[in-house]
């Protein structure tokens, strides 16, 4: 099935169709996860799950999914949809806020060779996000996140670059997201830091808050 078709099959209300990714989003999603093989798959924030509609259907392998406000936001309507598609079987559904659910994952041994990272949107709540994922990510795993206009993307984005030499950006054709590869261990020393707050962060902030209407539009179009 191709990606657009799938898309508009699923059940994702009109008026909230910003919530989810965008087609190219979606189909760049599913053609990294299967042209690099990969089986293992975390996502933070399912929502009406189109994301994870898109990586099923590029393995073969279990997905993990964390989404405390499916029931109550989204009215159950992403667990419904991957149903409708028969990926319910293959996915590993945890109804409860990733800064519980990421530890018990580690505790358990899990491991990953994809993430993606769209659950809370607060720089503390993606960094936090982002702390849990690196220790479930083997090595050569990718992590992506989504909303990359967001400040707080864009902060963690930079820490990373900045501060962990055991990953690698990855240029990304969708404005919108950010990928990175994790090719090492993390050796930093016990005092390592590296400030991380740029001059091109702030500007981005500034243009953002200037016009956050025009910089979403241009994103969500890519």
């Amino acid at each position: 099935m191709q990606i657009t078709e799938l898309l508009k099959g699923l059940n994702i209300p009109v008026g909230e169709r910003f919530v989810s990714v965008t087609p190219k989003e979606a189909k760049f999603m599913h053609h990294w996860v299967k042209d690099h093989g990969l089986t293992r798959t975390l996502e933070i924030g399912l929502a009406f799950g189109a994301s994870a509609c898109c990586i099923l259907s590029a393995h073969s392998g279990r997905h993990t999914c964390i989404d405390p406000f499916q029931k109550d936001q989204w009215r159950d309507i992403g667990l419904a949809n991957l149903a409708s598609l028969g990926f319910d079987d293959r996915v590993d559904f945890h109804a409860d806020f990733s800064h519980a659910v990421l530890p018990r994952l580690l505790a358990e041994k899990r491991e990953y060779d994809f993430a993606f990272i769209d659950g809370n949107h607060l720089y503390d709540g993606i960094f936090i996000d982002f702390y849990y994922v690196d220790k479930l990510l083997c090595h050569h795993g990718f992590v992506l996140f989504h909303d990359s206009w967001l400040r707080g993307t864009q902060l963690v984005a930079s820490f990373i670059k900045r501060n962990r030499k055991d990953y690698r950006p990855i240029r990304c054709p969708m404005p919108n997201l950010i990928l990175f590869q994790k090719i090492g261990v993390d050796q930093r020393a016990w005092d390592h830091f590296r400030e991380f707050y740029t001059w091109k962060n702030i500007f981005y902030h500034r243009l953002v808050s200037l016009y956050p209407v025009s910089v979403k539009n241009y994103l969500s179009k890519k």
